[in-house]
């Protein structure tokens, strides 16, 4: 009994002294997976219920909605780069610059979010991605999502209503990201 009470002590003791996952070497495996497009790397790296919180360009819940955010981007060629990360308990908190297709297409070169904070679950996977666009991209966006909107509700109504849900939410998916380039360079080509 003695016996199998120590083997026990040993085992907690070993669980309890394991080191963590290197979790900033988990999100550059996340930016890495995004960036050559291997999706499904991307979305193993996820708990199976995570968030994804974008400050006023919204937040989506749950491994459907993050496969349809992957596939967006995959389609949008979108690349990030991770600068500055680091670690404080379960957290990874790094500086991102992102440029896709999307943004090119609205005139943006790029935009960087100041704060990007990975929240990992014990399992080492992303349960949480909350970004802080900085103020100049946040300002960029706000003015290209706003004169897109108006052109599009104007003059591409019907194709720019089949973006959305019924309740007025933005669909991530493949599809959708492909629709919306089209509809941004025939916006930009006016």
């Amino acid at each position: 009994m003695t016996k199998s009470l120590a083997q026990i002590f040993l085992s907690g003791l070993l669980v309890a002294c394991s080191p963590q996952p290197d979790l900033i070497q988990t999100a550059l495996q996340f930016q890495l997976h995004k960036n050559e497009g291997d999706f499904e790397s991307a979305v193993k790296l996820f708990s199976d219920e995570p968030t994804l919180s974008f400050g006023p360009l919204g937040t989506i819940k749950g491994l459907p909605a993050v496969r349809g955010i992957l596939e967006y981007d995959l389609a949008l060629n979108t690349h990030i780069g991770l600068q500055d990360c680091h670690a404080n308990g379960l957290e990874v908190s790094c500086r991102v610059v992102e440029s896709n297709d999307w943004l090119r297409a609205a005139g943006i070169e790029f935009i960087t979010y100041d704060e990007n904070k990975f929240v990992f679950g014990a399992d080492g996977r992303i349960e949480t991605i909350s970004a802080t666009l900085s103020a100049e991209s946040e300002q960029a966006m706000g003015a290209a999502i706003s004169k897109f909107h108006q052109w599009a509700t104007t003059n591409r109504p019907t194709a720019y209503a089949e973006l959305f849900s019924e309740d007025g939410a933005f669909v991530y998916n493949r599809g959708n990201a492909v629709k919306v380039l089209v509809l941004l360079r025939n916006w930009q080509n006016i």
